[in-house]
């Protein structure tokens, strides 16, 4: 006899076995999203192709994702368990609508959408059969969440099956919405100047709206407003291109959609490559909006006005700041329309080299280059030149020689002449050494430059070289606020070689930074530079004859040292242990994988010279309380090292709407990624990645 004990055990079991075997149902209601899988034939007619399909019905507020997703997001996906000989073909997928969230712009449905596939029926088959298919799918609102289904649907076999089912009517709404073949002429696109421009020969009415999703996901900025005009009887569409865009493969696919008194087509589009002029401006056949705008023009200019002035507060600026310090200091007694004058020229010299490194900026990236803002940093030869730059004036501002106006000019003395040239050069330099920080605010507004045409985001970068330079502009014309400062004095000399010594470590500094780019021989080649460039101030500041030559050889030969391959940069991997006992290296497909097991993600995008990532990572995230958190709820930390050039990093930070580091990312429990404030506490980094 079996004990009752074991029979309870038993029955206990087999009331489990349901939870693990296909689930047999056509319909699944999951969080967020129902599924349900369904035929347009209420049987199977051998020999022949039938339509099966899957219904995804978001809850309010929530979307799923079309086959090129946009900017975030992930296409649903079905993989069918079929009997033998029967066959699936790919998704048929109904034309998208846009969505924006953010800086972000994705492509989807947020209504019921009827994913159709076609299915090759086998001839020789009788009875019924069962269709099994495992739908994977991402629902976003202001977060995402993945989820999927197993579905199954029996049918009979029936030579004599019709669509006339309720489902057939499912079927023929949603074969509407599938993109048309297009009526009009040939196609054809242009890249150039990075834009996409297509001119599709079709009149359209004056008043329709387009809007053209691509099928290739690294082709066009989603978010960047589309420029549209008609002329000679065709559409002309303009659009910036993808940071990530590489290569157009000819033809270039995607789906117009075009709106007329609130009726919708679609057509497939396979454009060839032709001569397309681009379109300036639109003139009209406006671009369908999408569901909400980004930040208007005003508010970036705001961000980058306010993110200028911050960055004076940033680490990376005090070395400079000393020196124009100074000079504010020896100019309280100077008439107020020369200090103006000054101020003036400080002002145009912040703004003209703002403006200058966004133009080179911008023009490499037109010619294919990954970078952002700070990209130059990237570079070993800047980093040991700059290193170079800062420890002249720093010798110089010490005592240790007086030199004047000559080839040694390239630093203190461009600075610290007493004319306008001295407030002008400081003005550049103080450009030039904060390029390593970002403030708040700043990445916002840069982020947003970066999509817009080139007149209004070398504007946005001149508003952050005003709000850079606004502090001394401020007290060059409040006389007030100049007899706040203390008076001249003897004490001013101690001031000034005080201030040298904050130029000295950035000097060292940046010879660290240039060892993480390229090796301990780097720092040797350096420091021998750094040797030269001492030597030669030494010799000008004796006046013996002949010194002048000697000391340009000596600089000569510093710059020269700086072509070595020894300061060529490496591939090598960051050290990533030491910011971390847990930090992988950052990828995509890592960071898609941990979402799809549903971890917490804490991404960190960093680079060695970026001074406000460091310190971040010392007062925030390498410290106890931090560290303890992610012990404590499993939190993968994720670093992307952009202290070399990688385009791949570049990539996602253009995906977030930032031109540079640091951004911090956080997904909570496989949910979409959250942008973190650039400068972190401890407590914001907690509060991000505790559970909700």
């Amino acid at each position: 006899m079996i004990p009752r004990s074991l029979l309870h055990a038993a029955v206990g079991l087999l009331s489990l076995l349901p939870l693990y075997t296909w689930a047999g149902t056509a319909v699944v209601d999951a969080p967020h999203v129902r599924a349900e899988l369904m035929a347009e034939d209420n049987g199977l007619r051998p020999g022949s192709t039938q339509w099966v399909g899957v219904a995804l019905t978001p809850a309010s507020g929530w979307h799923v994702y079309w086959q090129n997703p946009g900017d975030s997001g992930l296409a649903t996906r079905i993989e069918w368990t079929l009997p033998a000989g029967f066959a699936a073909g790919p998704i048929h997928w109904p034309y998208p609508h846009a969505e924006s969230l953010g800086e972000l712009t994705n492509y989807g449905y947020s209504d019921t959408t009827l994913h159709l596939v076609p299915l090759e029926v086998p001839a020789d088959i009788g009875g019924s059969h069962t269709l099994q298919a495992h739908v994977k799918w991402l629902v976003c609102s202001d977060v995402c969440i993945p989820g999927e289904a197993r579905l199954a649907l029996t049918l009979a076999v029936d030579p004599a099956a019709t669509t006339a089912t309720p489902a057939g009517a499912a079927f023929a709404a949603a074969r509407a919405q599938l993109p048309q073949p297009w009526p009009g002429g040939p196609v054809q696109y242009r890249i150039a100047n990075g834009d996409l421009s297509l001119r599709l020969p079709l009149p359209l009415p004056a008043s329709a709206e387009v809007r053209f999703f691509p099928l290739a996901n690294d082709l066009l900025n989603h978010a960047a407003p589309a420029r549209v005009t008609r002329d000679d009887g065709a559409l002309r569409l303009t659009q910036a291109l993808s940071p990530y865009f590489v290569e157009a493969v000819a033809p270039v696919g995607g789906v117009l959609v075009v709106r007329d008194r609130n009726r919708d087509q679609a057509f497939a589009i396979s454009a060839q490559p032709g001569d397309v002029p681009a379109v300036i401006s639109t003139t009209d056949a406006p671009a369908l909006p999408t569901s909400s705008a980004g930040p208007g023009l005003a508010t970036v200019f705001a961000f980058a006005l306010l993110g200028g002035l911050i960055l004076n507060l940033m680490p990376c600026v005090f070395p400079v700041l000393s020196l124009k310090a100074l000079s504010v200091l020896r100019s309280q007694d100077t008439p107020p329309t020369r200090r103006q004058a000054h101020a003036l020229a400080y002002t145009v010299g912040v703004i003209a080299s703002t403006v200058a490194v966004a133009a080179l900026l911008l023009a490499l990236r037109a010619a294919g280059e990954a970078i952002g803002w700070g990209f130059q940093l990237q570079s070993p030869v800047f980093v040991g030149a700059l290193a170079y730059l800062l420890f002249a004036m720093g010798l110089m501002l010490v005592g240790t020689v007086q030199v004047g106006i000559g080839m040694m000019g390239l630093g203190q003395s461009l600075t610290q002449t007493s004319g306008l040239s001295g407030s002008f050069f400081t003005g550049v330099l103080a450009v030039v050494v904060a390029s390593p920080c970002t403030a708040p605010f700043m990445g916002t507004a840069l982020g947003f430059a970066m999509t817009q045409p080139p007149i209004t985001a070398l504007a946005v970068f001149a508003a952050l070289g005003l709000g850079l330079a606004s502090p001394f502009l401020l007290i060059g014309f409040a006389p007030g606020l100049a007899r706040l400062l203390p008076r001249p004095g003897a004490w001013m000399e101690s001031f000034k070689q005080l201030m040298a010594f904050p130029l000295f470590v950035t000097a060292i500094w940046l010879v660290w930074v240039a060892g993480r780019q390229s090796g301990p021989s780097a720092m040797a080649v350096l420091m021998l530079g750094a040797t030269a460039i001492a030597f030669a101030l030494w010799l000008l500041g004796r006046g013996q004859r002949g010194a002048r030559v000697l000391a340009l050889l000596a600089v000569l030969g510093a710059l020269a040292l700086l072509r070595l391959p020894a300061l060529s940069p490496t591939t090598a991997e960051a050290t990533l242990p030491s910011l971390h006992p847990t930090a992988e290296p950052y990828s995509d497909a890592r960071f898609e994988a941990l979402r799809a097991e549903g971890r917490t993600i804490f991404v960190d995008f960093t680079a060695d010279w970026c001074i406000t990532c460091k310190v971040n990572e010392r007062v925030a995230i390498n410290v106890e309380r931090t560290r303890s958190a992610f012990a404590e709820h499993r939190v993968a930390f994720l670093v992307g090292d952009w202290t070399r050039a990688d385009p791949a990093i570049t990539a996602v930070l253009e995906r977030h709407g930032r031109s540079g580091v640091p951004l911090y990312l956080v997904s909570r429990a496989g949910g979409d990624p959250e942008v973190l404030p650039q400068i972190l506490t401890p407590d914001l980094v907690i509060d991000a990645i505790s559970p909700r």
